[in-house]
């Protein structure tokens, strides 16, 4: 069957945006492998856009990034239904955006987590609970780093390792440290800079669509460490309700924060 492809340059610009979605729903009819890949090669821009936003926060390139993103673009290009009444780059986005963190993630080499940072953040909480003790006021970033000779962006740095591994608790907080490997272990795999935040913000983005009660049980109990037995005298539960639903929150995280599928070597 032939189809009616459009003009190949400077078609994501000007090509008519009807024609566009009568191509898609064509595809949805015909699952033409060709019309495919040209409504992915029509698309591509918004894999450029994203792997421009996510270069800025990596050390993949560019161009790694693309190759990456348009394996989310093919997904979504094989999945979107123009009936629905939706923007394709509006359904499109989270796949190519998914598919970058998820390589992000699993597979790109990353250093590992500085035991100079955790370390120093060690010696910034010595220094503010002897304060605390002695009933003065906590010391700024700046003045932390005055005491202890390094910069305020180094203590910034420090502070964020830590929080980012506070989700180790995510299971030996919720009882399930007998199972070995910890959530945060799996999710960023202790590993400071700019991909762990990326990483970070991922797992942060999923908590947001929790119930409030959820999104309470994990930044009281997991982040900010308090009693679990204390926070089910407040919410007016037994202890067991709440070891049993942060077992299930963490199972929950893990399965959305895990790739469906392997992933395939990069074309050099």
């Amino acid at each position: 069957m032939a189809h009616s492809l459009p003009a190949p340059r400077g078609a994501g610009r000007s090509f008519d945006r009807s024609r566009c979605l009568a191509l898609h729903g064509e595809y949805q009819r015909s699952r033409c492998l060709r019309l495919r890949n040209r409504l992915v090669e029509l698309h591509l821009n918004l894999v450029r856009q994203q792997a421009q936003r996510f270069a800025q926060h990596c050390t993949l390139s560019f161009d790694d990034l693309v190759q990456i993103g348009s394996l989310g673009l093919i997904k979504a290009v094989e999945g979107f239904d123009p009936q629905q009444g939706h923007a394709f780059s509006t359904y499109a986005v989270p796949f190519i955006q998914g598919q970058m963190k998820h390589y992000l993630r699993d597979r790109h080499s990353i250093v590992r987590c500085s035991w100079r940072l955790r370390e120093l953040h060690g010696k910034c909480e010595q220094l503010q609970q002897a304060r605390q003790h002695g009933g003065l006021p906590p010391l700024t970033r700046e003045a932390l780093g005055l005491r202890l000779g390094c910069s305020a962006a180094r203590i910034q740095q420090a502070q964020e390792l830590h929080r980012a591994l506070q989700f180790s608790s995510l299971d030996g907080g919720a009882g399930q440290g007998e199972e070995g490997e910890s959530l945060q272990q799996q999710l960023v795999d202790q590993r400071p800079g700019p991909e762990q935040r990326l990483l970070w913000q991922e797992l942060e983005e999923h908590v947001q669509q929790l119930a409030p009660v959820d999104q309470r049980l994990l930044r009281d109990c997991l982040l900010e460490g308090r009693p679990q037995r204390q926070l089910a005298q407040e919410l007016q539960w037994s202890p067991c309700q709440v070891s049993r639903r942060l077992r299930q929150l963490c199972a929950l995280l893990r399965q959305q924060l895990s790739p469906a599928e392997p992933w395939p070597a990069l074309q050099p």
